[in-house]
């Protein structure tokens, strides 16, 4: 479980529903994965991802704010 007191629009941690992601998922996505993990960069822009124990893998920059509904 992710715990921060940081708001999500900050330097916090946001969690993105699969199913709010507007682009196709990696193949390596399996039905029983249920959301991402969105941490800010260059300002408030996501990066978008999984973690799996302390490893975080990156999967999409969202530079322009259009991988999902903020």
């Amino acid at each position: 479980m992710i715990k921060t007191n940081l708001p999500r629009h900050g330097l916090g941690i946001e969690k993105i529903s699969k199913y709010s992601i507007k682009t196709a998922l990696p193949s390596n996505i399996t039905e029983d994965f249920n959301y991402f993990l969105a941490f800010r960069f260059s300002g408030k822009k996501p990066m978008v991802g999984y973690r799996i124990n302390e490893i975080f893998y990156v999967l999409w920059f969202d530079h322009d704010f259009t991988l999902y509904e903020h």
